[in-house]
């Protein structure tokens, strides 16, 4: 199960989260320069920061992409749900 993430979610770094859309995007709006077709990425942060986004990196990849998503466009597993 999946859940979107919160703006107060903490714990996030190391977690994969999945992509809620084709085209991720910054806090300014501008996309994220993530490889198209990117679906899941690695959260490198522990909190959101000020500007509503958190610091990813693709993962699988030889050279992993890194960039800035805004929070709302990302979905962490709900651990709670699982159990």
């Amino acid at each position: 199960m999946w859940r979107p993430l919160g703006a107060t979610d903490t714990g996030l770094n190391g977690r994969t989260a999945r992509l809620l859309t084709s085209e991720p995007t910054d806090d300014a709006g501008w996309p994220a320069g993530l490889p198209a077709g990117a679906t899941e990425v690695i959260i490198l942060e522990d909190t959101v920061s000020p500007t509503a986004t958190l610091k990813v990196q693709t993962s699988g990849d030889v050279a992993p992409k890194t960039a800035r998503v805004r929070f709302d466009q990302l979905a962490v597993r709900d651990e709670a749900a699982e159990r």
